[in-house]
């Protein structure tokens, strides 16, 4: 099955992960898709393939040589829940002329926003029809690494041992929750979920949420003076009192501040930020700033807020940089295929980071898939075949 073909497959698969519900998985649809890639790894005739029955992961294990170092490839089954992955219509556009694609009647992917996009000319894009994710995060990651497994046992290439793992939630970042290391005995591995072709990246943001309680008070508008408390108001004061320093005004290797939902009305607000940062020290000063508002504000207001900052990931770099054997042989890879290694940090988190922390090195590969988290995703068909052929060089740089 070429990897166009699986790619096809997953994303008619819904698997939204869900940061409310509380449970692992946190979606009953993520369940179908691992059922699926357990049969298909069944086929592949992988050795100790297995499905974590309570928490939805898979685990599988090619044996190989005993004296090579065991390497480890890890992709996620989740996408996001900022859109909607249901009933996903995807648009093969082939020989792509380098303008805009027309994705539906009220959605164009449009050159002027996503510039990336004229790179492509030439080549086979593939969208959503613009009312949906596409799924590329990470179905094309998971798409690549099946789609190499073939490749490795068709032509008889020489490997060591190769583990093999599918994570559910890792998008609220909770993949690695329940990840059984006792199924999973690589050295080292790497994550594909990244976005452009020849990305290798080791080092990523710490990362916590802000979660924010706010209590008002609700009376009639025409009495309210000295006693409503607004709690849409106060929410409004802790916006404004943040350094304006956003996603949209960010980049490389600057932090920031992202309030990323909030709902409510007079009487009780509920507002979520993610804080970001890669330098240690002032992601400690960023946590310490929000404190320091809220603290002020519930002087204010009676005491009427209530702050928790769960923490999400921290940054790899510190472990992978004792592994430099491991980034090496990325970049080998990707220039043995004729792919120019691009050394980049993620601004985000992956799996790899807190495996990392768990004692996995683990840093990240490029996918091949744009405009992550929204309608507008995309990803290049050639640009998947070229991952394809990375993942199955990083083997053979191993297998030596």
């Amino acid at each position: 099955m070429k990897v166009l073909d699986r790619f096809l497959r997953y994303i008619t698969i819904p698997t939204n992960s869900n940061s409310y519900t509380g449970t692992t998985p946190s979606t009953e649809s993520q369940w179908q898709l691992a059922r699926i890639l357990v049969q298909e790894l069944r086929q592949l005739n992988m050795d100790d393939v297995y499905l974590d029955e309570e928490h939805c992961y898979v685990y599988a294990h090619l044996k190989g040589n005993p004296n090579a170092p065991k390497i480890g490839f890890i992709a996620h089954m989740d996408t996001s829940e900022n859109a909607s992955d249901e009933n996903v219509k995807p648009q093969i556009v082939y020989d792509y002329d380098g303008k805009d694609i027309r994705l539906s009647d009220t959605e164009t992917l449009e050159v002027a926003k996503f510039p990336k996009l004229a790179n492509f000319k030439g080549k086979t894009i593939i969208t959503s029809d613009g009312t949906t994710l596409l799924g590329a995060d990470d179905k094309a990651g998971i798409a690549e690494i099946m789609t190499m497994l073939q490749s490795v046992q068709n032509s008889n290439i020489p490997h060591g041992d190769i583990y093999i793992a599918f994570t559910p939630d890792e998008e609220i970042g909770e993949g690695t929750k329940y990840f059984d290391f006792d199924k999973f005995k690589a050295d080292f591995a790497y994550t594909i979920d990244g976005e452009d072709l020849g990305e290798l990246s080791y080092e990523n943001f710490n990362a916590c949420s802000i979660k924010v309680d706010i209590k008002g008070l609700s009376v009639h508008t025409g009495s309210a003076k000295n006693v409503m408390v607004n709690s849409l108001m106060i929410a409004n004061e802790i916006t404004n009192s943040l350094p304006k320093e956003y996603p949209e005004n960010t980049e490389g290797y600057e932090g920031f501040y992202h309030l990323d939902n909030m709902s409510g009305d007079v009487a009780h607000t509920t507002m979520k930020f993610l804080i970001r940062d890669f330098d240690l020290d002032n992601f400690e000063k960023r946590k310490q700033i929000f404190r320091d508002i809220v603290s002020g504000l519930n002087k204010k207001y009676n005491d009427c807020i209530t702050l928790t900052m769960p923490y999400s990931y921290a940054n790899m770099k510190p472990v992978v940089d004792k592994y430099p054997h491991i980034i090496e042989a990325a970049k080998t890879a990707m220039k043995n295929v004729g792919v120019t290694p691009i050394i980049e940090p993620i601004r985000g988190g992956t799996d790899g980071a807190e495996l990392s922390h768990k004692g996995l090195p683990c840093p990240n590969l490029c996918a091949g898939g744009h405009n992550f988290h929204g309608i507008h995703e995309y990803v290049c068909l050639e640009d998947m075949e070229k991952i394809v052929e990375i993942l199955v060089e990083i083997v053979k740089q191993f297998a030596k």
